[in-house]
């Protein structure tokens, strides 16, 4: 059997390590003439967002097959409104390094495979190799195939404004903000590579690039964000959600299947998942859409959060940490199994169909 894969990335990298394990031999196409990204950050893995998994790290081992060493356990949580703070303790998730650094999470993978051919600096048509090989697996990290196909439903726009810096940092603990002055209804956060370096990122909606350094101002002075900045860049964030997930022989995986959820922005998780996916439908024959049926279903219950955030304001804000402080909500959503994004997912759906119903309602009065 012969199986391209575009992208090497989390869900090509996957993808390609889950096919070796059956006897295949796919051959790997990346746009760039390295393994990793190109900009050093630190990203992390949440438990909460993947339960019932307790260890991120033991889920990857053992039922997936994929060791991963992390930089640092996560065992901090601040949460930061306009005029409130909340500390969570806990075993939250795990570190992970990115970049093209041999210890960067792609580079693991990547030296985890042994039968892949790979094809450096190659900017691959998929309806090209649609045609020579059997499956062709799209895993590029981005929508435009998916768009181009008419698969494409987009949830989330965003701009991002990255900073590496330097200072004195908790390297277990991430630190988030939210406040509309700066983020409108995103967000922003620190996650610390060592104790002297962390990654600050201020994700912020339906802004152009030209608009992003004026609230990255107003979030350093705001936020009296002193640290040195050692590098700085910009990128475009996109969620949605794809259907069909297949087209033809072509596969769809990682953030170009939708794998990047609406509300916080992770896909790692997805992306390795998904790549799996792929490879098993691929191998046994069975219907990729049911196999990934519960990346989708997450992510769209996330989606339900997006939404009922963006309706969110500055002294919401500060409700909503107020109520994370409280003992008896830490202690159900940070240190039980509750499965807080479907509980939560399926609530606020019967509330935003309420919203969406009532302000239609005005519409059509007026």
């Amino acid at each position: 059997m012969k199986v391209a894969i575009i992208g090497a990335g989390f869900a090509g990298l996957t993808c390609a390590y889950e096919l070796e394990k059956y006897g295949i031999k796919p051959v790997l196409y990346e746009k760039n003439n390295f393994i990793g990204e190109a900009y050093e950050h630190v990203t992390a893995i949440l438990e909460i967002v993947h339960r019932p998994i307790k260890d991120i790290v033991d889920y990857l081992n053992q039922d997936l097959g994929i060791y991963l060493k992390p930089v640092n356990p996560v065992d901090t949580l601040i949460h930061n409104s306009p005029n409130n703070r909340a500390i969570m303790k806990g075993n939250f998730g795990y570190f992970y390094k990115r970049g093209r650094e041999k210890t960067s999470v792609k580079n693991q993978l990547f030296s985890k495979l042994k039968n892949t051919k790979v094809i450096l600096n190659e900017m691959a048509d998929y309806k090209k190799l649609s045609k020579k090989y059997d499956h062709v697996v799209v895993a590029t990290g981005n929508p435009n195939f998916t768009e181009e196909l008419g698969c494409w439903q987009e949830w989330f726009v965003s701009m991002e404004k990255v900073a590496v810096v330097t200072g004195d940092f908790n390297p277990k603990a991430i630190v988030m903000w939210i406040n509309n002055d700066y983020a409108k209804n995103g967000y922003a956060y620190l996650a610390p590579f060592n104790e002297k370096k962390a990654y600050i990122i201020m994700v912020v909606p339906c802004i152009t690039e030209e608009q992003l350094d004026s609230y990255w101002n107003v979030f350093l002075n705001t936020e009296n964000i002193k640290y040195k900045i050692i590098e700085e860049y910009n990128l475009k964030h996109k969620a949605g959600l794809v259907y069909p997930h297949r087209v033809q022989n072509i596969h769809f995986a990682g953030t170009a299947g939708g794998g990047i959820d609406p509300f916080l922005g992770f896909g790692q998780m997805n992306s390795i998942k998904t790549g799996i996916m792929t490879a098993r439908s691929i191998v046994k024959g069975k219907n990729y859409e049911k196999l990934i049926k519960k990346v989708i279903r997450n992510n769209e219950y996330s989606y339900e959060f997006r939404k009922a955030f963006n309706r969110m304001s500055n002294k919401d804000y500060d409700i909503l940490i107020n109520l994370l402080d409280l003992p008896i909500i830490k202690q159900l959503i940070y240190n039980t199994q509750i499965n807080v994004l479907k509980l939560g997912g399926e609530f606020l759906a019967k509330l935003n169909k309420r919203y969406e119903i009532k302000e239609s309602n005005k519409k059509s009065f007026y």
